[in-house]
């Protein structure tokens, strides 16, 4: 039976065992998930992406088996046990008559509005005090969890590398779609010196017990903040994903919430998990190690995902813009601290970009329409309608805009933090301090150029003035001034931006670029 035939056979409600007033479909790249009132029933896709086969019935069965032994660990009243789903002449049916055509996972429904995905929607400012009670739960998880029998079995330094070349080579086909090859490449380069570099460290810590048989896919969408929480869907199609530093699992969760913007409650998390376990030696090191290996997994499977729908589909496009964000975040784990200074005319689109960039990286984000106003005692949202290059625009305040925020970027980066400098950057004398800067405490320093066509530029300045939104100043009455006295951006550091491109696009270029740096 083909797979939509089979789809829309258990959209009907006779398919179930159970009375139901509604069914509701999900799917991911491997499963397809089917939800009546009170279960879910997941059924394998017949797949084989390499790290991952269920391209036989006898596979698909031993996996929903796997499934459900190993989700026991950690959610034993959610995992009710393998429905087989069967044909006859009546139809077809779960547990019914006739020839096995399919197996399912069937799992008691959990509520969904206690999931933490959606709690990051509904209710964001609860969330921190739920993030102790989470740690101690997944704190107690780990120490549970058994040292892996290794017969068989690589060393962790091993499988680590080999997962990061599987990473690498299924990624492949991406290139130039959903990653620049230039990114690729670059963080190919980047991991490969960072495993090099702590072989012993990952060694030492096999030694010392902190690689376990874990969840494998621990992030938000397979949390239940419910009492007690219920932690499910763990790896269970290869062993390999499962077996991991007790960091690598947990830096699974900590990406996911940063993914989300919340990296308020991916630190309260990492704080109070060190605070319930020990993490042994290397932490601060390993951590962004981990969240960029679990972030490109994302990407990786998004673009799976993607190419399971035609180019020009909503679907297609929506996968590719998720792969894009979490391969973007990936190699912002990866980047070294650095100073990026945006750099363009008014209604290029620089706090959009910078915006995106802090995102994907953490970085500080630091507006140099704020600090001018704060260094003038003016609320950041208060509008000054002055003539160009006057008043709070004179060249003496924009003197001392720059010096301020070059301050500020000097002190985040002497913390070992990334700042990206969200200003026009019109004049050469504000630039070269950065570099200066960049070369004192050897960090890299990129001047991201942004420019597009003429009319894109009057046209979001005259959505931006109608909208009152932003904290810019910048009017279409002001930009052929501004364009008169800009001074060209050229030179070691520049890199050219197309604002009218995908902005995910040019957010990769540029940390493919940073990541690139020496």
């Amino acid at each position: 039976m083909d797979e939509e035939t089979l789809h829309q056979a258990l959209l009907r409600k006779e398919a179930y065992p159970e009375a139901t007033e509604t069914i509701q479909f999900r799917e991911t790249h491997a499963s397809r998930l089917y939800l009546t009132d009170g279960h879910v029933y997941k059924i394998k896709k017949t797949v084989n992406f390499g790290f991952l086969d269920f391209s036989t019935l006898e596979k698909r069965r031993h996996f929903c088996q796997e499934e459900v032994r190993l989700n026991r660990r950690f959610s034993p009243d959610t995992y009710l046990g393998v429905v087989p789903l069967r044909q006859s002449g009546a139809g077809i049916r779960f547990d019914g008559p006739g020839e096995t055509i399919e197996y399912a996972v069937v799992m008691k429904r959990l509520p969904e509005e206690r999931m933490l995905d959606q709690l990051l929607i509904s209710h964001p400012a609860t969330l921190a005090r739920e993030m102790e009670r989470l740690a101690r739960f997944i704190a107690a998880m780990h120490r549970a969890a058994p040292q892996p029998e290794h017969g068989g079995l690589p060393p962790d330094l091993e499988t680590v590398a080999a997962n990061w070349r599987e990473n690498f080579q299924q990624t492949e086909p991406f290139a130039g779609q959903t990653i620049p090859a230039e990114g690729l490449a670059a963080a190919r380069s980047r991991v490969s010196a960072f495993l090099e570099a702590e072989a012993p460290l990952l060694r030492r810590r096999q030694q010392q017990g902190f690689v376990r048989e874990l969840h494998g896919d621990l992030h938000s969408e397979h949390v239940c903040l419910t009492d007690p929480i219920q932690i499910y869907d763990c790896i269970e199609f290869n062993r390999r994903f499962r077996i991991s530093d007790i960091l690598a699992d947990l830096a699974f969760l900590l990406m996911d919430l940063e993914s989300r913007n919340r990296r308020d409650l991916a630190a309260l998390l990492l704080q109070s998990y060190r605070n319930q376990i020990e993490c042994g030696a290397g932490a601060e090191r390993l951590i962004p190690f981990y969240k960029a290996y679990r972030a490109w997994v994302r990407g990786k499977v998004a673009s799976l995902a993607m190419v399971q729908h035609r180019e020009g589909e909503e679907e297609f496009d929506r996968r590719r813009i998720r792969a894009s964000h979490y391969l973007n975040l990936a190699m912002g784990y990866l980047a070294p601290p650095a100073l990026i200074l945006t750099c363009g005319l008014m209604g290029t689109g620089k706090s959009v970009f910078a915006r995106e960039l802090a995102a994907a990286t953490g970085m500080a984000w630091l507006r140099s329409d704020a600090e001018r106003k704060e260094l003038a005692g003016i609320d950041p949202g208060a509008k000054v309608a002055v003539s160009y290059g006057s008043g709070l625009y004179s060249s003496a305040m924009s003197d001392r805009t720059y010096q301020s925020l070059l301050e500020k970027a000097e002190r985040s980066l002497e913390k070992g933090a990334s700042a990206v400098i969200d200003a026009s950057f019109s004049k050469r004398r504000h630039r070269e301090p950065f570099f200066q800067l960049g070369r004192k405490l050897g960090v890299p320093v990129l001047l991201a150029h942004l420019s597009c066509d003429r009319a894109t530029l009057l046209e979001r300045l005259r959505l931006r003035e109608e909208s009152g939104q932003d904290i810019s100043d910048g009017r279409r009455e002001l930009l052929d001034s501004q364009a008169r006295a800009f001074e060209a951006a050229v030179g070691q550091g520049v890199i050219e931006i197309d604002s009218g491109a995908e902005l995910d696009y040019n957010v990769g270029r540029t940390l493919s670029r940073l990541l690139a740096e020496p």
